[in-house]
C-alpha cells in the first residue's frame, strides 16, 4: 500500500468508527468523562462539574470551587487494541458571577506500517489528534448564564519523507444554562452550539466540515434530591440527524452513585446502553463507566476511568 492509500484508509477508518458520515475532525465529538458516559452522555442540561468545559461552557457558573478531572480509556477496544483517548480538564470561579476553565484532549490512533505497491515495508508512522480548549462563563442573572469555548486542534495522520498529512485549525462553542426552568426549582435546562469553524483539509484540495451540533438538554432532580434524570437532543448539522441521550444517576448514599443511560445516533447507526458508578471521598472522586453495545459495535466493552478533585 502506498503512502496516499495508507492515509486514505486511515481517514476512512476514522469516519466509520467515530460514527458521523459527512463531517471531519470527528475526535472533537468524542464525549469525555466516566460520569457523563455512565449517564448515556446526557450532560447539556446538567453541566455542574469541570466537564462543563466540553458539554456546556455556560454551566461553569454552577461551580463553587476549583475542580479538575482526568479521564482515560482504551478507545474502541472491540475493534483495535492500540487506540487511546485522554481528557484533562480544569475549571474555577473567576471574579464575581463568572468562571473560567479549559481542557486538553488527546487521541492516539496508534502506529501504522507504510508499504509500497509491492508490499515492501517502507517504515512506520504514528497518528494522533489533539485539541486545546479555553472556556469562559458569565451569569446573566440569578438563574441563567452564558458561556463560550475557543479551541485549537491539530491532526497528524502521517509525517513521512515525501508526504505530510497533518493539519490544524480552530473552532468555537457557545452555550446557555438556566436554573428554575419553567418555574420549577428542580428543573435545569441548557443549550449549546458546538464546533463552529472552517472546514479542514489535508492538502488534497478537499475540505470536510467540522462536526457541528446544536444541542438542547434538561436535568431534573428527583427522589428528594437523590436522583438526577438527564435528557439531551443533539442535532448533527452536517448529517441532518438527531442524536438522543438519556441518563439517570441515583445516590445510594451521599457520596456513592449508580448510573445508567442510553445513546442513539442514527447517522452512525449506533445505539448502546451505558452503566456507571461514582464514589467521592472529599476532595477526591472516582468514576467508572461501561458501554454495552452490539457485537458489531466498535464502542462495545469500552471502559472509561475518571479521577477528579476539588479545592
Amino acid at each position: 500500500m502506498s503512502y496516499k492509500k495508507s492515509i486514505f484508509a486511515l481517514l476512512l477508518f476514522s469516519q466509520i468508527t467515530m460514527a458521523q458520515g459527512e463531517a471531519g475532525s470527528l475526535f472533537l465529538a468524542i464525549n469525555p468523562g466516566a460520569r457523563a458516559n455512565g449517564m448515556g452522555e446526557a450532560q447539556i442540561g446538567v453541566a455542574n462539574d469541570a466537564y462543563s468545559t466540553y458539554y456546556n461552557p455556560a454551566g461553569l457558573s454552577n461551580l463553587s470551587s476549583k475542580q479538575f478531572s482526568f479521564m482515560h480509556t482504551s478507545y474502541l477496544p472491540n475493534l483495535v487494541d492500540d487506540m487511546a483517548y485522554d481528557f484533562l480538564t480544569f475549571a474555577m470561579p473567576f471574579k464575581e458571577n463568572s468562571a473560567i476553565g479549559g481542557h486538553f484532549t488527546y487521541l492516539n490512533l496508534g502506529d501504522q506500517i507504510s508499504t509500497d505497491e509491492n508490499g515492501i515495508e517502507l517504515g512506520s508512522f504514528s497518528s494522533f489528534m489533539y485539541a486545546l480548549n479555553l472556556s469562559y462563563s458569565q451569569k446573566v442573572d440569578e438563574n441563567s448564564s452564558w458561556g463560550v469555548n475557543g479551541k485549537y486542534f491539530y491532526q497528524e495522520l502521517a509525517d513521512l519523507s515525501n508526504v505530510d498529512a497533518s493539519t490544524g485549525s480552530f473552532a468555537v462553542d457557545v452555550g446557555y444554562f438556566r436554573h428554575n426552568a419553567m418555574n420549577n426549582p428542580n428543573l435545569t435546562m441548557g443549550a449549546v452550539l458546538t464546533n463552529l469553524g472552517p472546514g479542514v483539509g489535508f492538502g488534497d484540495g478537499e475540505e470536510d466540515p467540522l462536526p457541528t451540533r446544536l444541542g438542547f438538554g434538561i436535568g431534573l432532580l428527583m427522589l428528594e434530591g437523590a436522583g438526577n434524570l438527564a435528557f439531551d437532543l443533539n442535532y448533527e448539522v452536517n448529517d441532518q440527524a438527531m442524536v438522543t441521550n438519556l441518563g439517570f444517576e441515583y445516590f445510594l448514599v451521599e457520596n456513592f452513585a449508580l448510573r445508567a443511560g442510553f445513546m442513539n445516533d442514527p447517522s452512525g447507526e449506533l445505539s448502546y446502553t451505558t452503566l456507571g458508578i461514582g464514589a467521592r471521598l472529599d476532595p477526591v472522586g472516582f468514576d467508572v463507566s461501561y458501554v454495552m453495545g452490539g457485537d458489531l459495535d466498535p464502542h462495545s466493552n469500552m471502559v472509561r476511568f475518571s479521577l477528579s478533585g476539588s479545592f
